[in-house]
Protein backbone atom coordinates (compact mmCIF):
# COMPACT_ATOMS: atom_id res chain seq x y z
CA UNK A 1 0.00 0.00 0.00
CA UNK A 2 1.10 3.25 -1.08
CA UNK A 3 1.06 6.22 1.60
CA UNK A 4 -1.95 8.62 2.12
CA UNK A 5 -2.10 11.72 0.13
CA UNK A 6 -1.72 14.71 1.82
CA UNK A 7 -5.28 16.53 1.16
CA UNK A 8 -4.01 20.19 2.05
CA UNK A 9 -0.83 21.90 0.32
CA UNK A 10 2.49 21.87 2.74
CA UNK A 11 1.88 25.52 3.86
CA UNK A 12 -1.55 24.43 4.85
CA UNK A 13 -0.15 21.53 6.69
CA UNK A 14 2.71 23.85 8.51
CA UNK A 15 0.11 26.07 9.91
CA UNK A 16 -2.27 23.52 11.32
CA UNK A 17 0.80 21.67 12.88
CA UNK A 18 1.93 25.42 14.15
CA UNK A 19 -1.90 25.98 15.60
CA UNK A 20 -1.79 22.70 17.20
CA UNK A 21 2.07 22.86 18.97
CA UNK A 22 0.54 26.66 19.91
CA UNK A 23 -2.43 24.88 21.93
CA UNK A 24 -0.88 22.03 23.21
CA UNK A 25 1.92 25.01 24.70
CA UNK A 26 -1.08 27.25 26.10
CA UNK A 27 -2.39 23.56 27.50
CA UNK A 28 0.79 23.32 29.32
CA UNK A 29 0.69 19.55 27.62
CA UNK A 30 4.39 18.19 27.97
CA UNK A 31 6.30 17.09 24.91
CA UNK A 32 6.48 13.48 26.02
CA UNK A 33 2.96 12.72 26.34
CA UNK A 34 2.32 14.70 23.12
CA UNK A 35 3.95 12.92 21.20
CA UNK A 36 3.41 9.68 22.29
CA UNK A 37 -0.13 10.76 21.92
CA UNK A 38 0.46 11.54 18.13
CA UNK A 39 2.03 8.70 17.66
CA UNK A 40 -0.50 6.21 19.14
CA UNK A 41 -2.95 8.17 17.37
CA UNK A 42 -1.51 8.14 13.87
CA UNK A 43 -0.28 4.32 14.14
CA UNK A 44 -4.19 3.22 15.28
CA UNK A 45 -5.42 5.10 12.18
CA UNK A 46 -3.05 2.95 9.89
CA UNK A 47 -3.52 0.04 11.25
CA UNK A 48 -7.35 0.59 10.56
CA UNK A 49 -6.88 1.85 7.02
CA UNK A 50 -4.88 -1.90 6.73
CA UNK A 51 -7.42 -3.32 8.31
CA UNK A 52 -5.14 -4.34 11.25
CA UNK A 53 -2.82 -5.81 8.97
CA UNK A 54 0.67 -5.41 10.88
CA UNK A 55 2.82 -5.86 7.43
CA UNK A 56 0.90 -3.71 4.88
CA UNK A 57 0.23 -0.82 8.16
CA UNK A 58 4.56 -1.29 8.56
CA UNK A 59 5.48 -0.63 4.97
CA UNK A 60 2.89 2.60 5.13
CA UNK A 61 5.03 3.65 8.29
CA UNK A 62 8.06 3.25 6.32
CA UNK A 63 9.16 0.67 9.20
CA UNK A 64 10.04 -3.01 9.75
CA UNK A 65 7.02 -5.30 10.83
CA UNK A 66 9.07 -6.29 14.08
CA UNK A 67 9.51 -2.72 14.73
CA UNK A 68 6.03 -1.54 14.37
CA UNK A 69 5.09 -4.88 16.62
CA UNK A 70 7.45 -3.39 19.39
CA UNK A 71 6.03 -0.08 19.21
CA UNK A 72 2.17 -1.70 18.98
CA UNK A 73 3.04 -3.22 22.44
CA UNK A 74 5.11 0.15 24.35
CA UNK A 75 2.22 2.25 23.24
CA UNK A 76 -0.12 -0.62 24.41
CA UNK A 77 -2.43 0.16 21.10
CA UNK A 78 -3.81 -3.76 20.72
Amino acid sequence: MTARPIKTKPQNLHSHLTSFVDLLIDHQIDLGFAKRELETCYIRRILEDNQGHIGKSAASLGMHRNTLSKRIKELEIL
